[in-house]
C-alpha cells in the first residue's frame, strides 16, 4: 500500500513537470510568433516615410542634446587652469562642437515635429481671367487643385497606417512584457501630429472650396461675356450684310457692287475687332502707348507689309484701276511684263488673270496664268490701264512692207478701206468715252479715225496702219493682217516685200562655178 502511494505521487510529479514543459513550449512559441510580428512591424514603418521623418526628428533632439552637453563641458574645461592634458581635450571637444553643428545644420528641417513629418503647402491662389481662353486654364487649374488633395489625403492615410502600426506594436510589447515608454512618446508625438493634420486638412478642403466656387464665378463672367460680345458682332455683321444686299439691289454697275462689298467687308472686319478690343483690353490706353513703343520697328521689319496696305487705301480712294479693268503691269525693270484682267484686289494684292495678248505672243509665250501683284507695286512700276474709267478701246498698229516699185498710194486706200470697216464700231463708241473723259482730264486730241502712215523702210515701203481696237486686241489684229494680205495679193502693182539679197555673178566666174559641179550620165 505503501508502494502505491509512492508511485502515484511519483507519477503526478512527472506529468506536472509534462504539463508544465508543454506550458513552456507553448509561451515559446507564442514569443517566436510575437517577435516576428514585431520584426514585420519594424520593417514596414522602416519604409514609411512619416516613420523616417520622425527618425530624423529624434536624431536631431538627441543631436542638440548632445551638443548643449558638449557646450557645458567645454565651459567646465574653460575655467579650469589650462594644462596639457586639459588643453588637448578642450581641442578635441571644439572638433565635435564643430561635427555637432554642421549635422545640426543639414538636418535644420526637422527642428520642428510638425514640419518635420508633415510638409503641407498652401493650395495655388485663384486668378481672374481676360478672355475666353482663360477657361482652358481654369480646366487645368481645377485639375491641379484636385491632384493635391488627393496627395494630401494619400498622405493622410499613410500617416493613420503609421499610428496603427505603432499601436500594434505597443500592443505587442505588452504581450512579451517589455517596456512601453518610448513607444508611448512616439505614438503621442504621432496623435499630437494627427490632429494638426487633420486640422490643417480640413483648412485646405474650405480653402478648396472656396478657390472652386471662385473660378466657377469667373468662368461664368466670361462666358456671359462672350455670349454678349458675340450677339453683338452677329448684330454688326447683320447690320452690314443688309447694307450690302441694298445697295446691290439698287446699284447699276457690278464693278460697284464688288467695290462697296471689299469696303463694306473692311469696315465690318475692323468694326468686329474694335469691339472685340473694348470688351478684352482692360486698359486701352496702355495698349495704345505699347503700339506706339512698337510702331517704329514694326513699321521698319513690316515695311513691304505696311506698303502693301497704303497702296490698296490708294487703289481704292484714286480709282485709277478697279476689278475687272485690263491692266499691264511691268516688273523687274522690264524683264517680266503681266497683261489680264483684275478679278481681285486684296488688302496685299492685286489679282490678274492673265489674257492672250500680243504681249504673250511675243515675249511670254504663256497665257492663263493667275497673277499675284503685290500693291505696293503701284508705287514704284509703271501700270497700264486699258480700260480706264469707261474706256474700251486701244489703238493697235499693223505694219506690212512692199516694195519700192509697188503702187504704194494704192496700198494706203486699200489698208485704210479694210481698217475702216473693222473699227468703225469702236470708233464710234470710243469718241462718246473720251468727250466723257475730258470733263476729268485735259485731253486735246479726241481723233478717233484710223490713221495710215507710210515710211521707207530697209527693204522696202513701210504701210503702217493705225486703228481703234477693243483692248483684247488679237481676233481683230488676226482678221485686219489676212485681209490685207488677201487685197494686196489681188494687186498685180502690189507686191508685198521681204528681206531678200540680189547676187551678181560675172560671166567668167559663172564658168568656174560650173566646172566645179559634178556630172551626169544626161550630160
Amino acid at each position: 500500500m505503501k508502494f502505491l502511494l509512492v508511485f502515484i505521487l511519483y507519477a503526478n510529479i512527472v506529468f506536472a513537470n509534462f504539463l508544465d514543459e508543454n506550458k513552456t513550449n507553448e509561451i515559446n512559441q507564442t514569443k517566436i510568433v510575437f517577435i516576428k510580428q514585431l520584426e514585420d512591424i519594424d520593417t514596414l514603418l522602416s519604409q514609411m516615410d512619416f516613420y523616417i521623418k520622425y527618425t530624423n526628428y529624434q536624431k536631431y533632439i538627441k543631436l542638440q542634446v548632445k551638443l548643449k552637453d558638449l557646450k557645458k563641458e567645454i565651459y567646465r574645461l574653460n575655467r579650469k587652469r589650462k594644462t596639457k592634458a586639459i588643453k588637448e581635450k578642450l581641442n578635441d571637444l571644439n572638433i565635435k562642437k564643430v561635427a555637432y553643428e554642421k549635422q545640426l545644420e543639414i538636418m535644420g528641417n526637422n527642428q520642428n515635429l510638425f514640419d518635420s513629418l508633415i510638409s503641407i503647402n498652401p493650395l495655388p491662389k485663384p486668378f481672374h481671367i481676360t478672355n475666353p481662353f482663360g477657361i482652358l486654364s481654369i480646366v487645368s487649374y481645377q485639375k491641379k487643385l484636385s491632384f493635391i488633395m488627393d496627395k494630401y489625403n494619400e498622405q493622410y492615410l499613410e500617416f493613420q497606417k503609421v499610428i496603427k502600426l505603432l499601436e500594434n506594436k505597443i500592443n505587442l510589447y505588452k504581450k512579451l512584457n517589455k517596456d512601453t515608454s518610448k513607444l508611448q512618446k512616439i505614438l503621442q508625438d504621432f496623435e499630437l501630429t494627427k490632429d494638426i493634420y487633420y486640422s490643417k486638412l480640413n483648412q485646405l478642403h474650405t480653402e478648396l472650396k472656396l478657390y472652386e466656387q471662385t473660378m466657377k464665378d469667373e468662368e461664368k463672367a466670361q462666358i456671359s461675356k462672350l455670349i454678349t460680345l458675340l450677339i453683338i458682332i452677329f448684330i454688326s455683321i447683320l447690320f452690314f450684310t443688309s447694307i450690302k444686299f441694298a445697295f446691290k439691289k439698287y446699284a447699276q454697275k457690278i464693278e460697284n457692287i464688288y467695290l462697296v462689298n471689299k469696303i463694306i467687308n473692311f469696315l465690318n472686319f475692323n468694326v468686329a475687332v474694335i469691339i472685340i478690343a473694348f470688351f478684352y483690353i482692360d486698359n486701352a490706353t496702355y495698349l495704345v502707348t505699347i503700339l506706339g513703343f512698337a510702331s517704329a520697328g514694326i513699321a521698319i521689319a513690316m515695311k513691304d507689309w505696311f506698303m502693301n496696305i497704303f497702296g490698296w487705301f490708294v487703289i481704292l480712294t484714286t480709282g485709277n484701276f478697279k476689278v475687272g479693268d485690263r491692266i499691264k503691269v511691268i516688273l523687274q525693270n522690264g524683264q517680266i511684263e503681266v497683261i489680264g484682267d483684275i478679278i481681285d484686289i486684296t488688302i496685299s494684292r492685286i489679282v490678274i488673270h492673265e489674257d492672250v495678248t500680243l504681249t504673250s505672243f511675243e515675249k511670254n509665250r504663256r497665257a492663263g496664268r493667275i497673277v499675284f501683284v503685290p500693291n505696293n507695286v503701284i508705287f514704284t512700276n509703271p501700270i497700264f490701264n486699258y480700260t480706264h474709267n469707261g474706256l474700251r478701246a486701244v489703238w493697235d498698229g499693223i505694219d506690212i512692207v512692199i516694195t519700192f516699185d509697188s503702187n504704194y498710194k494704192k496700198a494706203e486706200y486699200l489698208a485704210k478701206e479694210i481698217t475702216k470697216k473693222y473699227s468703225k464700231g469702236y470708233t464710234d463708241i470710243t469718241r462718246k468715252q473720251l468727250n466723257k473723259l475730258r470733263s476729268m482730264y485735259n485731253i486735246k486730241n479726241t481723233q478717233v479715225e484710223p490713221r495710215i502712215y507710210t515710211f521707207i523702210g530697209e527693204y522696202g515701203i513701210v504701210i503702217s496702219c493705225w486703228y481703234l481696237n477693243n483692248y483684247a486686241t488679237l481676233n481683230l489684229r488676226s482678221k485686219m493682217s489676212a485681209e490685207i494680205l488677201d487685197a494686196f495679193l489681188k494687186e498685180d502693182d502690189i507686191i508685198i516685200a521681204y528681206n531678200t539679197m540680189d547676187i551678181k555673178v560675172k560671166n567668167e566666174k559663172l564658168k568656174e562655178i560650173k566646172n566645179t559641179l559634178p556630172t551626169t550620165n544626161a550630160e
